[in-house]
């Protein structure tokens, strides 16, 4: 395993808080798309400060590339909704009653990803990470936040922090959560714009499909890790399964307002090795 005093000097570096699951799986999709961008230029991703809430996250490759170039290409690829592999079902087994606002959302070229993270495909069934209500769609969704999204204000240092009020979210930010109970009021009832992270929540959509938490009982579980990882192995390495030198693994779980739900604020659960 790589060791982090002789990391390569990385191509992208971003202020991530690890304790929000929604920056932490935008990291995990900045990586998976530089993977798909560019096949051959040995991409690898790491956490440079897993110790500290306030991390970095860095991408290395054998070429020169740019976050502006990732979420560029994640904003102009072709989306489209398709259908399941077999009929959706709601948790209890009943067929569910629209169908449309759960089917899976094809990224097109040059990225060629199908995004179906809130459905069990094989299984014919609704995940608990399926947030959205009312009149949301999940295509419409990520549409959604791709048109909030300026490319020409994106860098390292905007990818994940540039609020835009809007009055629809996935829910993967925990910054955009509020709790009615504290508002006195539902924002979305009142359809009143809330500050929603667009960039954060399209790219953590996409870090999701191929990056999964690991659920214990109704605690999803993930892992920052501190050696240059190519995309490869950092997938297996995020779900916390493994056990490696210089991770720490986060739990968060997802609550509800009504019939929204959010992730919430992730907890550490333990640090391992030298990070």
């Amino acid at each position: 395993m790589t060791n982090l005093a002789a990391a390569p000097d990385p191509r992208i570096t971003i202020t991530v808080d690890v304790t929000n699951p929604g920056q932490f799986f935008a990291c995990c999709g900045l990586l998976e798309l530089a993977d798909r961008l560019w096949p051959r230029a040995e991409v690898a991703g790491w956490f440079s400060a897993p110790r500290y809430e306030r991390s970095r996250f860095c991408i290395s490759a054998g070429i020169s590339i740019s976050t502006s170039e990732i979420v560029t290409a994640a904003l102009n690829c072709k989306r489209t909704a398709v259908d399941p592999y077999r009929p959706i079902t709601d948790a209890s087994g009943k067929p569910v009653k629209d169908a449309k606002k759960t089917m899976p959302v094809l990224l097109g070229e040059p990225l060629s990803l199908r995004l179906n993270w809130w459905l069990d495909e094989p299984a014919g069934r609704q995940t608990e990470l399926k947030m959205w209500g009312a009149h949301q769609t999940s295509s419409g969704l990520i549409n959604d936040m791709a048109k909030a999204v300026n490319p020409s204000t994106i860098n390292d240092s905007t990818a994940l922090g540039s609020p835009v009020g809007m009055t629809g979210r996935i829910g993967l930010d925990t910054r955009s959560s509020w709790n009615t109970l504290d508002e006195g009021f539902s924002p979305n009832d009142q359809k009143l714009p809330v500050d929603t992270y667009p960039a954060t929540e399209l790219l953590a959509a996409i870090g999701l499909e191929t990056f999964r938490p690991a659920a214990n009982g109704d605690v999803y579980v993930y892992a920052t890790w501190s050696s240059p990882l190519p995309v490869v192995v950092a997938r297996t390495v995020a779900s916390g399964r493994v056990a490696l030198q210089g991770i720490a693994r986060y739990g968060f779980q997802i609550a509800s307002r009504g019939k929204f739900k959010f992730l919430t604020e992730a907890s550490l659960l333990e640090r391992s090795g030298n990070g």
